[in-house]
């Protein structure tokens, strides 16, 4: 799995507390506040500047992948 799409995934799934599923607060087990080092993660691979309020509101891996998506220039 390669790309931008692979990459968020890997991520994800390394900072995820509970790699079962790919919703990110039920099945995850992000909560409300902890997504920090998900977030420095994706802007420090991305070389994007995410808030933790804009991944939080992301409710699929897919929703993720779609933000840093719009946010890579170029990718």
């Amino acid at each position: 799995m390669g790309g931008i799409r692979g990459k968020v995934k890997t991520i994800i799934m390394d900072k995820a507390p509970s790699a079962d599923s790919l919703r990110m607060q039920s099945n995850l087990g992000f909560q409300s506040g902890g997504y920090t080092s998900l977030t420095d993660a994706l802007n420090a691979e991305f070389e994007i500047t995410l808030t933790e309020a804009e991944v939080e509101a992301q409710a699929t891996v897919n929703d993720v992948v779609l933000l840093v998506e719009s946010k890579v220039p170029n990718p």
